[in-house]
């Protein structure tokens, strides 16, 4: 029979409870309030079909009366979009309404940036002489590019400044521990913003780290992108619960360099910074559609299960979100690129161009495949993808979370030129294939 702690010692419950406090944040022992948006990783796929949903939520009110957008990867390219300090959010205390600038500020921009083959030359950099001997050489140079197509992105993050509008976090997954490291701005976290994990604890942004560093390290997807690598001695880290009997040199190891990759990795969906202290929590999964698939080479098997751990993860969060809303502990709805059920039982709505019908299943294949990458994606690329993910998010939330939409704003789904069934399969031929060097 084991031994019971000595007087003073924390008790196996009282740790525990400590890092659950820890890993969700004070917020935790608070009651839920507001609404979250979490847009989940994927590529630029994930950014343009988020587009599409952020567009339909805005002209139904959602968006501009969220508290919080939580997002990772390609979700995040988006959200910090949505930092523009020019977008006009509205006044909570004059009611729901829309956001202004969003087309000028956040849809032309990211159509610019998903045009652009970002990922060969991060990829490259690792094999030219000019990348040896740096570990973060391919993650730097993915931010280099987020830079040029997103210029004000290259403002040090402790200094953005706005008036308005939700708290936007970027996550990022922290190797050394496998948690959630995430990067708040200072309109979320005053005076300089927050950023770090439960585990290491928290600090402000130090000077000279900028916002396209946030996003770069929350795409940088393992192992085509090194990590993100950051010095844990100088940042001033506060808090954190290290394990009870965690060597303490393996603690400063980790600390002296934290290494940052895809937030996709530990969190796809984006949903812990949020599922906790939120009443009410979307979900947009513009994630990769999970398939069957014959066995195939050693090589093939190891992915497959790789595939297998990080979908059974995002499945376990949803299923937990989901019985949430069923037991009433809290509200919202979720939607992902294969949502047609929802589209079948809302009158009106479209799939491409037309209701479902025998086309459907086609269509819905083509837009399953689109790659998860951060290649150029085609002028009819981006409007299908846009298309879907304002047709599906409308569709979702008036079907599961209605009490979430302030304005009766009639369905005007973007990019009527890619509106049917041969359409879309025509804008969509091979895009599922990822070539080595790019499309443009």
């Amino acid at each position: 029979m084991p031994s019971p702690p000595p007087p003073g010692d924390p008790t196996l419950a009282q740790l525990e409870a400590a890092r659950a406090t820890a890993h969700h944040g004070p917020s935790a022992l608070r009651p839920r309030h507001g609404s979250a948006l979490c847009l989940s990783g994927g590529g630029f796929r994930a950014s343009l079909f988020h587009l599409g949903a952020v567009r339909r939520l805005d002209e139904l009110g959602v968006l501009g009366s969220l508290r919080t957008i939580s997002a990772v990867s390609g979700g995040a390219v988006l959200a910090n979009l949505l930092l523009h300090p020019d977008l006009d959010w509205p006044d909570p205390r004059q009611g729901p309404g829309r956001v202004g600038g969003l087309e000028e500020l956040v849809a032309e921009p990211l159509r610019e940036l998903t045009g652009r083959n970002l990922r060969t030359p991060a990829l490259l950099s690792r094999v030219r002489p000019s990348g040896w001997g740096r570990p973060d050489a391919s993650v730097g140079v993915l931010a280099a590019g987020l830079e040029r197509a997103v210029p004000w992105w290259g403002t040090d993050l402790r200094e953005h400044a706005r008036s308005r509008g939700p708290v936007v976090l970027t996550g990022a997954t922290e190797i050394g521990y496998g948690v959630s490291w995430v990067f708040a701005d200072p309109y979320s976290a005053g005076p300089r913003g927050r950023m770090g994990d439960h585990r290491l604890g928290h600090c402000a942004p130090p000077p000279g780290l900028r916002i396209v560093d946030a996003v770069a390290a929350s795409c940088a997807y393992p192992p085509f992108f090194a990590p993100l690598e950051l010095d844990g001695d100088a940042l001033g880290l506060v808090g954190g619960a290290p394990d009870p009997d965690e060597p303490e040199d393996v603690r400063a190891a980790i600390r002296r360099r934290i290494q940052l990759v895809d937030g996709g990795v530990y969190d796809n969906l984006a949903l812990e910074p949020v599922w906790a202290d939120h009443d009410t929590v979307l979900v947009s999964d513009g994630g990769a559609v999970f398939r069957g698939r014959p066995p195939g080479s050693l090589l093939s098997r190891l992915w497959r299960l790789l595939s297998i751990a990080s979908s059974g993860g995002q499945t376990a969060r949803l299923r937990w979100l989901r019985a949430g809303f069923a037991r009433g502990t809290l509200s919202g709805a979720t939607w992902s690129l294969e949502s047609p059920g929802d589209l079948a039982r809302v009158p009106g709505h479209e799939l491409g161009g037309g209701v479902l019908d025998d086309h459907a299943p086609e269509v819905l294949g083509a837009i399953h495949a689109v790659r998860t990458d951060l290649d150029a994606f085609s002028p009819g690329e981006q409007m299908v993808l846009e298309r879907h993910g304002y047709l599906v998010a409308d569709a979702s939330v008036r079907r599961h979370n209605p009490a979430s939409v302030h304005l009766d704003a009639p369905l005007r789904p973007p990019h009527p030129e890619v509106a049917g069934p041969s359409d879309v399969v025509s804008a969509l031929r091979g895009s599922g294939r990822v070539t080595a060097l790019g499309r443009r």
